[in-house]
């Protein structure tokens, strides 16, 4: 039996590399509500750094994979959910919002409101992939 597909391995692939660059925003930005909670017990300054640079590489790798996006709908003609899209702007707002935040001193770049928007972008990012459910291909 002879299976023909009227799809191209290019999106497939184009597929899988989108996902593995947004998967480090995803990783990036749930550790950092996780060294924000160990910096608020121990009070070490490592954790508030670990935070900084979680929060710098996952808005990085954000941008790539945005920029992967738009390339895919200029190039390809590939049509995303505009509202995810629109979601994972607001992702990539809030964690830059938590960057500026957590460039104030001690404990005042975390508490309270550190801690409150890491933990609103990691939950912008769970509602962001609910939208995009659609956009998955099952192989």
């Amino acid at each position: 039996m002879t299976y023909v597909s009227d799809r191209t391995d290019e999106p497939i692939a184009a597929y899988f590399l989108h996902a593995a660059l947004i998967a480090f925003p995803i990783a990036c930005f749930t550790l950092t509500v996780i060294t924000d909670l160990a910096y608020w017990q121990t009070l070490n300054l490592l954790w508030l750094h670990f935070s900084e640079w979680l929060l710098f590489a996952g808005i990085v790798f954000g941008i790539i994979a945005a920029v992967g996006r738009l390339i895919d709908l200029i190039v390809r003609k590939v049509r995303p959910s505009w509202i995810a899209v629109g979601a994972g702007v607001v992702v990539l707002l809030l964690a830059t919002l938590n960057s500026f935040i957590h460039t104030a001193d001690g404990i005042t770049a975390v508490v309270p409101y550190g801690i409150l928007v890491s933990a609103l972008t990691v939950v912008a990012m769970i509602v962001t992939g609910w939208l995009a459910r659609t956009e998955v291909r099952h192989v």
